[in-house]
């Protein structure tokens, strides 16, 4: 189990203390420590009593992802469906005539809530309406990294467009994928959304997702608001939380943890070992049986920066350091009184340590991912070809997730990729030598004869992986190794 200590932000001048207690600031009005608790749990500074933490938004919109990504896996050839409608009704969700509808997420064996349906997590949200270039804008107006399909000055939604209607023609068209074989043996491709080329479209479409929407709206929208502005009055009539409050809140809905984050390993985080009560990524925490998806389980990248502490071997803790730094700030705006300079500046430390270790967990992860693609192109078979149709699958989707992810660093304006135009055009060549498709034990990308085959591939991921250890300070065991 993680400690309890809290993480100390290196350049905070705040003496924290890990409590659930109220601050001796009154009767102490000369010391600065601030109190902090364990769990994100915050009693409303406006109305005694009450519980001040709320982001079901942000929890209906990972409900979204997963259910259109799930929507995705199950599909078969049908030449009646509407495909391209079908998964939108996930991306350009309407309350309006949809919030009755029950959702599909579950987790087995458990009793959930909120629910059943869509506008029992929260009414309203959808997808588009808070996916970069949506909302917020496209920092420097520019979205870059995929060009297949897309026209010269594309956008986010665009590539989700995109994605949608490559799925819409394998799942309506009434044929057949193939893939070859060692051998020369062709064999069917049994899944609708990996095409021919090694495009894994539940990965590609989660994981952008993932970036696009959950990722670029804590880091580009709820971490730059003005934090300077009145922390006193209520969001709305009767709200328990202010306006500032709120939107470090809806930040840390987006990370997608557990309010009792620090109380389960990597292990159970990643849902991989553990306590039973944790050991598959969720706890009852409050014992009433019932599993509150809304607080009590891990969801997005969350779960990601466990994956890679447990995988590490030169010690990281992404998990604690980012949500260590999300408690720090909420405490800080707890006090429901408007902020100093001194702690406006800590608290924009936190908010740049959440964000920064946050962005440190998804390049972790296409590191991760670039490792076992190279691992598929390792085993290609003698005869340039897939052993199996698995290998093959296998191949796609490891692809899709690191592409997937990847596409993701460019939305934190704080990431280290946007320090100057020098490092903005690392990240652009990084996603240049990904390409927009595998390339496939054939040598061809997207149809096409990749020059240097898969001898220069591997060599360009390998590149692209130590840039990404480079940039964020990896350790080269880490990144060799994840």
């Amino acid at each position: 189990m993680k400690s309890t200590r809290i993480f100390l932000l290196a350049s905070l001048s705040l003496s924290l203390v890990a409590c659930n207690d109220d601050s001796d600031n009154e009767t102490n009005p000369d010391k600065s420590d601030l109190s902090i608790p364990t769990t994100y749990s915050f009693e409303s500074s406006l109305n005694e009593g009450e519980e001040s933490v709320t982001y079901t938004g942000q929890t209906k919109r990972h409900i979204l992802i997963n259910d259109l990504t799930a929507a995705i896996r199950s599909l078969s050839d049908d030449a009646t469906r509407d495909v391209a409608a079908d998964l939108n009704f996930f991306f350009r969700f309407d309350g309006s005539s949809s919030d009755t509808v029950n959702y599909n997420y579950s987790i087995s064996g458990e009793t959930i809530t909120p629910g059943p349906t869509y506008g029992d997590i929260s009414s309203g949200k959808d997808l588009i309406g808070k996916i970069a270039g949506e909302d917020p804008a496209l920092i420097d107006d520019e979205f870059f990294g995929w060009s297949e399909g897309l026209d010269a000055t594309p956008t986010p939604v665009e590539l989700v467009d995109y994605f949608f209607s490559q799925i819409d023609a394998m799942a309506t068209d009434e044929s057949t994928e193939q893939i070859t074989l060692t051998g020369g043996n062709s064999v069917a491709i049994d899944k609708v959304y990996i095409s021919n080329k090694g495009h894994d479209y539940a990965q590609l479409v989660q994981k952008f997702l993932l970036g696009a929407v959950a990722y670029s709206q804590g880091t580009a929208d709820y971490f730059k608001t003005d934090f300077s502005a009145d922390n006193t009055t209520p969001d709305a009539s009767g709200a328990p939380y202010t306006t500032l409050q709120h939107k470090w809140d809806e930040a840390f809905g987006y990370f997608g943890a557990a309010r009792n984050y620090n109380d389960f390993s990597d292990d159970e985080i990643a849902g991989e070992d553990g306590r039973p009560e944790f050991a598959n990524g969720y706890n009852d925490a409050n014992g009433n049986g019932i599993v509150d998806f809304h607080s009590e389980v891990n969801l997005g990248n969350s779960s990601n920066c466990a994956k890679r502490d447990r995988k590490a071997t030169d010690a990281t803790n992404f998990t604690k350091e980012t949500f260590d730094a999300f408690l720090t700030g909420r405490a800080m705006l707890n006090s429901g009184k408007t902020l100093t300079a001194d702690e406006l500046t800590d608290l924009q430390q936190a908010a740049l340590t959440a964000s920064t270790t946050w962005e440190k967990c998804i390049a972790a992860t296409v590191v991760h991912y670039i490792n076992k693609v190279i691992v598929d192109m390792d085993n290609f078979t003698a005869d340039d070809s897939y052993a199996s149709l698995d290998a093959f699958k296998d191949h796609a989707k490891h692809w899709g997730e690191m592409k997937g992810f990847a596409l993701g660093l460019q939305f934190n304006p704080d990431s280290p990729f946007r320090n100057d135009s020098t490092s903005l055009n690392t990240l652009k060549q990084l996603l240049a030598l990904m390409g927009d498709a595998p390339v496939l034990a054939d040598g061809t990308q997207n149809d096409v004869a990749f020059t240097g085959g898969v001898v220069q591939y591997r060599a360009d991921l390998i590149t692209a992986r130590n840039t990404l250890r480079d940039v964020y300070q990896f350790s080269n065991s880490n990144a060799e190794t994840w």
